[in-house]
């Protein structure tokens, strides 16, 4: 069964209907112009470094 678009649902039931998708991609698009990013601040912020000790010294940056 080939799904039907929001506006043929709308049209044949009467009733308003938001598709998901094209929701979110908008919502997306709108971020991106705004500037928008992820919080850089308390618990998004990057990790703090630590040092490397055992096996895993060699990796440290």
């Amino acid at each position: 069964m080939i799904a039907l678009t929001a506006s043929e649902l709308a049209a044949a039931h009467g009733l308003p209907v938001v598709d998901g998708v094209v929701a979110a991609v908008t919502l997306a698009e709108s971020l991106v112009r705004l500037g928008l990013t992820t919080s850089r601040l308390g618990p998004h912020a990057a990790p703090r470094t630590k040092s490397y000790s055992g096996p895993f010294s060699q990796f440290q940056p």
